[in-house]
Formats: structure tokens, C-alpha cells, sequence
């Protein structure tokens, strides 16, 4: 690991406590609205979501919607599997190793 990266690593945590913090001290004093806090607790799902969907979609610039690709198979496998089973770590387990196969296979 690299001076740079330290120092990277070390920026990107007093940026992050720096932008919490605040917030952390406001909440403390003020109850938040229930209204914000229903707001907020959308920004997670959306923000992965965000991150996903080109991952699975998305295949050399072009948006792909076929059994051809190896992520949308697997991600339906383990929407599936997370839906039945109720259980994210056999969700994960599941995912990655139906990415795996399917790299390995196809």
C-alpha cells in the first residue's frame, strides 16, 4: 500500500465523519420528522438499486435482456432464492455461486 493511498483513505474517512457528524449532533437535540425519516429510509434501496441495474443490464454498452446474460440469470436465481428462503446469507452464497458456474459453464 502506497503513501497515496493512505492518504486517500485517510480523506475519504474525514470527509465522511465530517459530513455525519452534524447530523448526529442535530438529531440529538431535535426529534426528525417522521416525514424525513420515511424519506430517508428510501435512499439506501435506491442508491444500490442504481448500482445494480447496470450491472445486470447492461453488456458492452447495450442494454441485454436474454438468457445470454450470465448476471440476469443469476440475479433472478437469487431473487428467487432471497424471496423463499428469507435469508440474505444463503442469498449471497447463492448469487455468487451461480455467477461463478455461470462463468465457469458458459
Amino acid at each position: 500500500m502506497t503513501i497515496r493511498m493512505i492518504f486517500i483513505i485517510l480523506g475519504a474517512s474525514i470527509v465522511t465523519y465530517c459530513t455525519r457528524f452534524p447530523l448526529m449532533v442535530i438529531s440529538g437535540k431535535w426529534k426528525i420528522p417522521s416525514k424525513l425519516t420515511k424519506f430517508m429510509s428510501f435512499i439506501a434501496p435506491a442508491i444500490l438499486t442504481s448500482l445494480i441495474v447496470p450491472t445486470i443490464f447492461i453488456s458492452k454498452g447495450n442494454i441485454e435482456i436474454s438468457f445470454n446474460n450470465k448476471y440476469l440469470v443469476a440475479s433472478v436465481i437469487t431473487a428467487l432464492v432471497a424471496y423463499f428462503s428469507k435469508n440474505m446469507l444463503v442469498a449471497m452464497i447463492t448469487g455468487i455461486t451461480t455467477v461463478g458456474i455461470l462463468m465457469y459453464v458458459l
